[in-house]
């Protein structure tokens, strides 16, 4: 054998292994998992360590964002078999602080935020790798530091820009009207024109604009250890009222709409925390109500409205990604749930894939929903590191 034939054995033996590392998928659904019947669910990528929230793109591409590594990926279905085999780094270089989250699709561009920026993008090659990138707001305008919840929405809708970041703390006690936190500001495309759009929001991972109407939702997440300061000295109880309150919120965001956070929750209740809050009925007058109420301490995350007719019934429902919560006794959320629309408006729920197995063990964490071009509905876990398909199969 020539060494010439050698080195490119070793080679093809080197790419191949290569290849199979890369592109090793498990496909299994964990056994437990509850499926509603009709539905499907199957792993349509696995290779991607945490991966969190999805924005389709052209050619049926999906974009998928991972704070963990300050990446975002570009996946493709290049056969149309419901699975990606194609999986390439879009964006990198946003490693520590900075959570590279919200992402949106608009006029060629793929927009995207991190905590102190919003830029836009395209790949003018095709390469699945972004090419062009233009810083449109920094820090001066988006002046975000320290404390938790660092994960900046975005949603683009008739020429604005809108991007929220939640409350540094579990429920921080502030003007409504000062600071930068626990509201949506607007922007022009530009980055100029900077405006307040809505206030008194706790943590709204992912803004939707509502097809067909100039609407803004999002899922609202609820505070943690509501009635800790009681509850702790009369321990032999439990925690009877953290378990069911404050629900997470479905909202209908609106132009100077508040909503709530964090004197008045879910349907008009008062924050047991802010009993002596001077101006408590005036604030809970003012609240905007949510439009559905999901259960305590399920962390709803991210959400899609479906727009396609493989799923019977199903134009114009919203697809919910709750992924579960620390704060309940008896474990909430752990699943992807369908709410209902009528006339624009909630009026019930489906469970379409539960990861609670024997109310104990949690075999996935959903966190963000998309439409996939052929109408099934793609969403991700980023615990077991997974995007799922669920795709109506039956009657």
């Amino acid at each position: 054998m020539s060494p010439y034939t050698r080195k490119m054995m070793i080679l093809g033996l080197s790419t191949l292994v290569a290849t199979a590392t890369v592109h090793a998928q498990d496909r299994s659904v964990p056994d437990g998992v509850w499926v509603r019947p009709g539905f499907k669910l199957t792993v349509a990528e696995s290779t991607i360590k945490s991966p969190r929230f999805l924005q389709t793109g052209p050619n049926g591409s999906l974009y998928v964002s991972v704070p963990k590594t300050g990446t975002i990926k570009t996946l493709k279905d290049n056969d149309g078999d419901g699975y990606f085999e194609s999986v390439t780094t879009y964006v990198n270089g946003f490693e520590g602080k900075q959570i590279l989250q919200g992402m949106a699709w608009n006029d060629g561009w793929l927009w995207y935020a991190e905590v102190q920026g919003i830029y836009k993008s395209r790949d003018t090659n095709g390469d699945g790798k972004q090419d062009e990138v233009v810083k449109v707001i920094g820090a001066d305008q988006l002046p975000v530091k320290g404390g938790g919840h660092r994960w900046r929405a975005l949603a683009i809708h008739k020429g604005r820009i809108y991007t929220h970041i939640g409350d540094p703390e579990n429920a921080s006690d502030e003007p409504v009207n000062e600071g930068e936190r626990k509201k949506i500001w607007s922007f022009a495309m530009d980055g100029t024109e900077k405006k307040l759009f809505a206030t008194g929001i706790r943590n709204t991972e992912k803004l939707v604009i509502r097809p067909g109407t100039d609407e803004i939702w999002g899922i609202d997440h609820d505070i943690d250890q509501l009635a800790l300061k009681w509850e702790s000295k009369n321990a032999k109880f439990g925690q009877p009222i953290t378990d069911h309150n404050p629900p997470a919120e479905l909202n209908k965001y609106v132009e100077g709409g508040f909503y709530g956070h964090p004197y008045v929750l879910g349907k008009n209740v008062p924050n047991i925390n802010f009993l002596d809050k001077p101006n408590l009925i005036e604030l809970a007058s003012k609240n905007i109500i949510p439009e559905w109420e999901f259960p305590a301490h399920c962390s709803g995350m991210g959400m899609t409205f479906y727009t396609g007719n493989k799923i019977p019934h199903a134009d114009g429902d919203a697809f919910c990604a709750l992924k579960g919560g620390w704060n309940a006794t008896q474990k909430t959320g752990y699943s992807v749930e369908r709410v209902l629309f009528e006339d624009g408006h909630p009026y019930g729920a489906q469970k379409m894939v539960n990861f609670l197995k024997d109310g104990k063990e949690i075999l996935g964490k959903p966190i963000d929903c998309a439409q996939a071009p052929d109408g099934s509905i793609l969403f991700t876990d980023d615990t077991k590191h997974k995007v799922y398909r669920l795709s109506y199969v039956g009657k």
